[in-house]
């Protein structure tokens, strides 16, 4: 209640910004207590209601106890004034009169009392559906709130690890490049590989090198040998 009477002074006193401001920042605890507090109203107001309905089926249980005399009583008037007991049917018709007075009076008594309890549990009904309701919001509020303070935490720590993060990114830069150039002389030794084996090939075809003698090569110097011996 500390809250609830602080927000109602601040406006009381026509500081109507501060109490925004005092709901603003405490709107989930202030939810929070008044959703409590209008359970324990809704908890009372249904033993209430329980109450009245009692009241209202004693009413109607006496109402009918009395319909019951009033028909026994009629059906002993009857029999009075078929035996010619006139005097004692006007006793009984005077019972008679009595008791409709009474039921009478009961009758509006439980009337009252039924269109009571009807009103007061449809009015349950529909408060119940409010704090249903009041309940709903509260937990979006929550999650809401819980993904805003998340969002917050992970911007801080994102503003304040952004040096770090430059220096890592120059870091993973600089090892990148380093493997790229160990790539590269490996593709240039690759090259120079096959150089080299361009190259015998060209002088093959040029007929210099080692196995450049060819069969009739052979043949012809054999002969020159030959006729010099």
């Amino acid at each position: 209640m500390s809250i609830l009477k602080s927000i109602m002074t601040a406006i009381r006193g026509g500081v109507s910004e501060v109490g925004e401001a005092v709901v603003d920042a405490n709107a989930v605890r202030i939810l929070e207590q008044e959703i409590r507090e209008s359970g324990e109203a809704l908890a009372k107001a249904k033993t209430s209601l329980t109450s009245m309905k009692g009241t209202e089926i004693s009413l109607n249980r006496m109402v009918n106890t009395l319909n019951e005399d009033i028909v026994s009583l009629e059906s002993k008037a009857m029999a009075c004034l078929e035996k010619g007991e006139e005097a004692l049917a006007i006793e009984v018709a005077e019972r008679i009169a009595e008791k409709e007075s009474e039921r009478n009076e009961l009758k509006t008594e439980y009337d009252t009392a039924k269109v009571n309890v009807n009103k007061v549990n449809k009015m349950i009904k529909g408060y119940e559906k409010r704090i249903q309701k009041n309940k709903r919001d509260l937990d979006k509020v929550k999650t809401v709130e819980q993904l805003q303070k998340a969002t917050s935490a992970i911007s801080s720590n994102i503003s304040a690890s952004g040096s770090a993060d430059n220096k890592i990114s120059a870091a993973l830069e600089r090892v990148k490049a380093k493997q790229q150039k160990f790539e590269d002389n490996l593709e240039a030794g690759d090259w120079m590989e096959n150089q080299g084996d361009d190259l015998e090939a060209r002088l093959a075809g040029a007929g210099i090198g080692e196995n450049s003698a060819s069969g009739n090569s052979v043949l012809a110097r054999l002969k020159s040998q030959k006729k010099e011996a």
